[in-house]
C-alpha cells in the first residue's frame, strides 16, 4: 500500500512541475509585454501569500520574529535572494521555449552537489574532494556540462540560419539563452542546501518545517507588493493578476506549490527513490512543449537536452546510492 501510495504522489509531482512549465510559458503570450517578469513574481507572491497565511493559522505554536526569522537567519537570508533572483530568471521563458527551458533548470540536482562540495570543503568537513565527488556523480556533473556548451553552440547556429526566430538578440542565442534557467537552477540548489541547514535536525537548526514557508512566504509577499507598486507608477495603471491573460501564470505558480506538496509526502515515504524519478519531469514539459505548444527545436537540440536530463539522473542517483 505505501509503494503504490509512494508512486502516486511521485507522479502527481511529476505532473505538476510539468504542468507548471508549460504554463509558465504560456503566460508569456507574445513576450512584449512590459514589466512581464514582475507580474509573474506578483502572481507567485500571492500564492506565496496565501500559502503562508495558511500555515500560520493551523500552526499549533506562535510564529514570532525572533524565534523564527532571526534565529533561522540563513533562511531569513535566502528569503530576501529568492524573489529578486527568481524574477530575473523568469526571462527565461521569454527567451526560450518551455522544451529548452525545464530541462536546463533541472540541472539544479548537479548545481547543488558543486555547491555542497565546496561549503565542505570550505568548512574542513572532508579532506579532498574525491570524498564527496563519486565516479557517478563525476560524471553526471561531466555529461551536464558538455550538453549544455554543445546545447549552446547548436542553438547558436540554428538562431544564425533562422534569424526571423523570436528574440534573435544576442541574449537569445548559444549561452546567452541558457543564463536565466541556469541562474534558476543555482538558487534552486541554493533552497536546497539552505533548508537542509536550516531542518536537519542533527547538524542544522532543526527548524520548525512550517517556519520556511511562513518566512519566504512573507517576504515574497512583500517584494510582489513592491512589485506592484512599482509597475504602477511605471505604467500609469494597476496591474490585475486575476484576469484571463494571467491565469495562465497564477495556474502556474499553484501547480508549483501543489507540486512541491506531493513531493514532500514522496520523499517521507521513500526518499531514495524519489528524486532519480522526479528528474524525468522535463522529459514531459519536452513532450507537451511539441505536442501542446507546437514548439519546435532541432533534433540535435533534444539529443543534448536528454542528454542534461540523464545527467541529473546521474547526480540524484550518485548521491543517493
Amino acid at each position: 500500500m505505501d509503494n503504490a501510495l509512494w508512486l502516486l504522489f511521485v507522479v502527481l509531482a511529476i505532473l505538476m512541475w510539468a504542468a507548471t512549465s508549460l504554463l509558465y510559458k504560456a503566460g508569456i503570450h507574445d513576450g512584449k509585454e512590459e514589466h512581464i517578469c514582475l507580474k509573474y513574481s506578483v502572481c507567485i507572491g500571492i500564492v506565496f501569500f496565501i500559502i503562508a497565511l495558511v500555515y500560520l493559522l493551523i500552526r499549533d505554536e506562535p510564529f514570532t520574529i525572533w524565534e523564527s526569522a532571526v534565529r533561522f537567519w540563513p533562511m531569513t537570508l535566502f528569503a530576501f535572494l529568492y524573489p529578486v533572483v527568481n524574477t530575473i530568471s523568469f526571462n527565461g521563458y521569454v527567451y526560450n521555449e518551455a522544451t529548452v527551458e525545464s530541462p536546463v533548470e533541472s540541472i539544479s540536482a548537479g548545481t547543488s552537489t558543486i555547491l555542497l562540495i565546496i561549503a565542505f570543503l570550505a568548512l574542513g568537513r572532508v579532506d579532498s574532494i574525491s570524498e564527496l565527488l563519486t565516479p557517478l556523480r563525476a560524471a553526471g556533473i561531466l555529461l551536464i556540462l558538455v550538453c549544455i556548451i554543445l546545447l549552446s553552440v547548436v542553438r547558436n547556429k540554428d538562431r544564425r540560419e533562422n534569424p526571423q526566430s523570436q528574440g534573435a538578440s544576442w541574449m537569445s542565442r548559444g549561452l546567452g539563452t541558457l543564463i536565466f534557467p541556469v541562474m534558476f537552477a543555482v538558487v534552486d540548489a541554493l533552497e536546497t542546501i539552505t533548508t537542509g541547514v536550516c531542518l536537519d535536525t542533527t547538524y542544522g537548526y532543526s527548524m520548525p518545517e512550517g517556519d520556511s514557508i511562513i518566512i519566504v512566504g512573507m517576504v515574497y509577499a512583500l517584494f510582489a507588493l513592491g512589485f506592484l507598486i512599482y509597475i504602477y507608477r511605471k505604467e500609469k495603471r494597476p496591474y490585475n493578476p486575476f484576469t484571463r491573460h494571467s491565469a495562465p501564470r497564477l495556474l502556474g505558480a499553484l501547480a508549483d506549490n501543489v507540486g512541491i506538496v506531493f513531493y514532500s509526502y514522496a520523499m517521507a515515504l521513500n526518499s531514495v527513490s524519489t528524486d532519480p524519478l522526479i528528474a524525468v519531469y522535463p522529459i514531459l514539459v519536452m513532450i507537451g512543449g511539441r505536442v501542446l505548444m507546437k514548439e519546435r527545436v532541432s533534433a540535435a537540440q533534444y539529443v543534448f537536452l536528454v542528454g542534461i536530463v540523464a545527467g541529473s539522473i546521474m547526480v540524484v542517483a550518485g548521491t543517493l546510492l
